[in-house]
């Protein structure tokens, strides 16, 4: 009987080949899930222009959102509506938090779709956005209930082409409401939060590639000479705080500030400067400009609170690694730069950090004069809260609020929605007082925003300010609250990912390393009385710069800022150089000195090594060393000491250098004539001349003698 037939059998027969299926698919699989899926591409850009109100009140009856709706895919999309979805006010900042970073889901109130104009886009083609709702929760309109912050949505569908008509962009934002529409207006707290605002005044990258001290400074382009124009980011940064300069509230609230590198450019700027191109420089564009911005920065924080970031934004913890910290010193104490340039002196050793900072840094920091850092709280030990003492250091951190900071940093590409929903967390610090200690705000560094969005934030921040939602507090009186805590710093290996790389830090020590070689090689000369420290000044804070935060997630721009730093080092060194004789030089005699011209255009003294190489006809004494004066113009004969071994011509390399082996210029031929034998020379002559004489005078001996006895 064949047992292959029967259902039993068949049962197993199923059941292993399950097994065998299952071991053999259970790679595959695992290697299908592992997959991620590909987002689908991005059909439309949306561009939010106008929000009106910006904060809803008791008095507010509608919501109007403008923008620009842009098809930036390959196919053609219609059917194309736009609606808003408001949420449910927002109970606890972890709610806030993710209505930041996960777009609203469903809404609580929807308004009704509305078709944009034109409806349909072709690739490339935009379209205007214009909608505006009812506040009074009826049909088809949104419902606010009572004061806080709610999450708003923008919704845009559309039908591309060879698809299926779905929601294809959306734009989240957080809309605060002060009082309910057609209710009484929130009763401010008894006890408004104080708030203190740091209003960043940088640029957005570091813009030096040269400043060889006494000389033009040379930029990486001419774009900031637009910024520094009327409508340019850095005008607009400094005439919207002008414009509330004498309000009150807001003018307490205020401290600036300022990145030195900044100020530092600009200075520069005004004197007249070139910009680098592919095929050389150029004169640049924005001398006025500059000139004109400096006056209005000076009007803007003249008497005002003023702190200092680090120079060039610096990474302070990749900085502390290079010489042991050796450049640290050169982008945290430049209070003095910040005198000089606007007139008014920046808090005392306090600074405004950048990112969570290594022990090392710290430790420098401490040895160099800061005492106080404003800081991320979330830079700090979890539940840190007012200023706290950094543990194992001598500083104090003030942490700025991470909530305020985040929602303004919020919207990269939407310059009005990082605006408004930093102005939302402030209303919902004002509204809920969950902040223990003084709102401490702290906005982009480096941020983007048209004139009208800063002169918004500045003005609504002024209303809360009058409504008592908030009370305005000095940062000086912040910075002097005692710290009630120890706290730690979290500096992880993330941090340590994003940090300036190690080939631009090793880079950075080789010429740290040469610059003091040269360092110690320089003198004050008697008569141009320099500073050799002025002189290497230019070059250190080039250095500083190679670790600006600035270069972060830009691929090679760390790297291509080393190498303009060590161009600037090969042009210093040579700058002093010996002159190549146009002629061939002749020897009068074989112990003639060799005259070597030195050209020194550095305003300091400097003591150089020469060395003879390739002198196989010149024999030469161990020189010593040489001190160069101060160019001026001018150059210096040195008469080397030297004997030619022989006749004719001949060639000779001359180097130069510093006393501790550092090239100096570039190595120079001297070509060599030579019309006196030396003295081996002479021996040999001699010796081969006698010979000569002994050997014809035998030769007659014999002849002689020859004819006698014939």
């Amino acid at each position: 009987m064949n047992q292959a037939g029967t259902p039993a059998a068949q049962r197993f027969a199923a059941v292993i080949l399950a097994a065998f299926l299952t071991v053999l698919l259970a790679p595959m699989t695992a290697a299908a899930e592992s997959v991620p899926v590909p987002e689908p591409p991005s059909r439309l850009k949306l561009t939010l222009t106008q929000l009106n109100p910006r904060e809803i009140n008791s008095t507010s009856t509608t919501l109007n959102v403008s923008g620009t709706v842009t098809n930036v895919g390959d196919r053609r999309i219609s059917d194309l509506q736009v609606r808003l979805e408001l949420g449910e006010k927002a109970s606890s900042e972890r709610q806030l938090r993710n209505s930041l970073t996960t777009p609203l889901s469903s809404g609580a109130s929807i308004s009704k779709f509305v078709d944009l104009s034109p409806a349909t886009l072709e690739p490339g083609q935009s379209a205007q956005l214009t909608v505006t709702v009812r506040l009074d929760g009826s049909a088809n309109n949104l419902r606010v209930n009572s004061p806080g912050v709610y999450p708003l949505l923008v919704n845009v569908n559309g039908t591309p082409d060879y698809g299926r008509q779905a929601r294809l962009i959306a734009l989240n934002l957080l809309l605060p409401v002060l009082g309910a529409p057609g209710k009484n207006p929130a009763s401010p707290p008894a006890q408004p939060s104080q708030v203190t605002m740091l209003w960043p005044i940088a640029d957005t990258r570091p813009r030096v590639v040269a400043a060889p001290y006494g000389g033009k400074a040379v930029l990486s382009d001419d774009a900031l000479a637009g910024e520094l124009r009327h409508g340019g980011r850095l005008d607009a940064l400094v005439s919207s705080a002008l414009s509330v300069r004498d309000d009150p509230q807001v003018g307490k609230a205020l401290c600036y500030a300022v990145d030195p590198d900044l100020l530092d450019t600009v200075d520069a700027m005004t004197r007249g400067y070139d910009v680098r191109t592919a095929t050389g420089t150029v004169a640049g564009s924005g001398v006025d400009a500059a000139k004109s911005w400096l006056d209005s920065l000076r009007r803007l924080v003249a008497g005002q609170c003023v702190v200092q970031m680090p120079y060039a934004d610096a990474d302070l913890s990749s900085l502390s690694g290079v010489r042991n910290g050796d450049l640290m010193r050169y982008a945290i104490d430049t209070a003095y730069r910040v005198q000089q340039v606007t007139g008014v002196s920046p808090l005392p050793g306090v600074l405004w950090a950048n990112g969570p900072l290594n022990n090392s840094a710290l430790d420098t920091l401490g040895s160099g004069g800061v005492k106080k850092l404003i800081v991320d709280e979330s830079e700090l030990s979890p539940g840190t809260s007012g200023a706290v003492t950094l543990r194992g250091t001598g500083l104090q951190a003030t942490p700025a609020d991470s909530l305020v900071s985040m929602a303004l940093g919020t919207g990269s590409e939407q310059s009005a929605v990082g605006v408004q929903n930093g102005l939302a967390m402030l209303a919902y610090r004002g509204l809920t007082r969950d902040q223990g200690g003084p709102v401490v705000v702290t906005p982009p560094r480096r941020w983007d925003l048209p004139g009208t969005e800063f002169t918004q934030l500045l003005h609504s921040f002024g209303e809360l300010l009058g409504h008592r939602m908030l009370t305005a507090v000095p940062l000086p009186q912040v910075l002097a609250a005692a710290p009630s805590e120890t706290a730690s710093m979290a500096y992880t290996a993330r941090d340590v990912a994003t940090a300036i790389p190690g080939t631009v830090t090793n880079e950075m020590a080789t010429i740290e390393g040469t610059m003091a070689d040269l360092r110690s090689a320089m003198t004050i000369d008697p008569t141009a009385q320099v500073d050799p420290e002025q002189v290497l000044l230019p070059l250190r804070y080039a250095l500083v710069r190679n670790t600006s935060t600035a270069w972060e997630g830009t691929s090679g721009a760390a790297e291509t800022s080393a190498a303009d730093s060590r161009t600037q080092l090969d042009a210093l060194l040579g700058r002093v150089a010996v002159g190549t004789p146009e002629v061939p030089i002749s020897m009068a005699s074989g112990s003639a000195p060799l005259p070597v011209f030195v050209n020194n255009m550095l305003p300091v003294q400097v003591a150089v090594r020469i060395v003879l190489n390739n002198n196989t006809g010149l024999r030469s004494s161990e020189l010593p060393l040489y001190q160069i004066p101060a160019g001026l113009g001018k150059t210096t004969l040195l008469s080397i000491p030297a004997q030619a071994l022989r006749a004719g011509k001949f060639s000779v390399i001359v180097n130069l250098s510093t006393p501790g082996g550092t090239p100096l210029g570039n190595p120079a031929r001297f070509e060599l004539r030579s019309n006196e034998y030396g003295v081996v020379t002479l021996i040999l002559t001699i010796a081969g001349g006698a010979a000569l004489v002994l050997l014809s005078a035998r030769q007659i001996y014999r002849r002689l003698r020859a004819r006698r006895s014939a």
